[in-house]
């Protein structure tokens, strides 16, 4: 973060949404481990933590690369 520039935003975006994508697809993960669980084919509830630690890593990784990208973008336009 010394040395802000616009490609290190535009990638810190990047991140960011990849980071909600990750967190929009263990939705899927979870739904589909309710429904494993329900039918029976996953008796210890596996598929339901994977998509909960998968949501909580989306999540986290979208604050974070978020984060860093506001504040690179701050330190650019204040640069002037």
């Amino acid at each position: 973060m010394k040395n802000p520039s616009w490609p290190k935003a535009f990638a810190f975006i990047g991140f960011a949404i990849f980071g909600l994508s990750l967190a929009y697809y263990s939705t899927a993960i979870a739904t589909a481990g309710v429904t494993a669980k329900l039918i029976g084919s996953d008796r210890s509830g596996d598929w339901l933590s994977t998509g909960s630690a998968v949501l909580m890593v989306g999540i986290a990784a979208a604050a974070v690369f978020g984060f860093l990208a506001l504040a690179n973008l701050r330190a650019l336009t204040r640069r002037g």
